[in-house]
């Protein structure tokens, strides 16, 4: 804020007193006003937080082993994860992992690897941690057989029929396995229990059926013939 200074000669008038006054007032009122914005203006630092101590860690590793029919032997290519922090890593060939600053807090240790059976653990780390498991193949069976219709000469195998299995064929599932000249199909990777299968091929429809799919019931290796017939 500019000042200007406005300097008047000694009168004897009374109404210029007066008005002298009044401008002094007004300079040292002004005056006040500019200190308070320049205060106003100031930027404080915050103020000073205490320092927080750091997160205590440990190191988790050991060796993921598989056990199976010939005995127990390293599992290479397992995942090993931390689910609480979404820590990982992946075995070497001897099986061997090693997780670095994990948590001393209560975690959730996953291991898995396509076509075995995952293992869990929940566990606190009150220091450097070995952690040694074995994992298991998943046990899966073979669904195959044969589509046929059934003719004046007899059963007659039918050729390139779509036969879908959503979960056969591999960790994953979602396979189609179309029949061969035999009529042949075949699904690995298929477990105990009821297993759906959609059957399609233009101008045939699943005997004594309005639906495309039909189930099967796998119990160890399992053969399952599908008849079609005609539309």
């Amino acid at each position: 804020m500019t000042i200007r200074l406005l300097v008047f000669t000694p009168s004897a008038d009374p109404r210029l007193r007066a008005n002298r006054k009044r401008l002094a007032i007004v300079l040292s009122l002004a005056t006040l006003l500019t200190a308070c914005d320049d205060r106003r203006s100031l930027v404080f630092p915050p103020a000073p937080t205490a320092p927080t101590a750091p997160a205590v860690t440990y190191t988790l590793s050991g060796i993921i082993s598989e056990d199976g029919p010939t005995g127990v032997t390293p599992l290479e290519g397992a995942l090993v994860m931390v689910t609480t922090s979404g820590q990982r890593a992946t075995t070497d060939r001897e099986g061997f992992y090693s997780l670095s600053a994990v948590s001393a807090l209560p975690i959730s240790v996953v291991v898995s690897k396509s076509g075995y059976v995952a293992q869990t653990r929940t566990m606190t780390l009150s220091g450097d941690t070995r952690l040694n498991l074995q994992i298991s193949r998943i046990v899966t069976y073979t669904l195959s057989g044969v589509v046929y219709e059934v003719t004046e000469a007899g059963r007659m195998p039918i050729e390139g029929v779509s036969v879908y299995c959503d979960s056969c064929g591999s960790p994953v599932g979602h396979t189609f396995s179309p029949s061969d000249e035999n009529g042949y199909y075949s699904f690995d990777w298929t477990s105990n229990g009821a297993t759906t299968l959609w059957v399609r091929k233009d101008g045939y429809r699943l005997a004594g059926s309005t639906t495309e799919w039909i189930t099967a019931t796998v119990s160890g290796d399992t053969r399952f013939d599908i008849e079609l017939i005609r539309r």
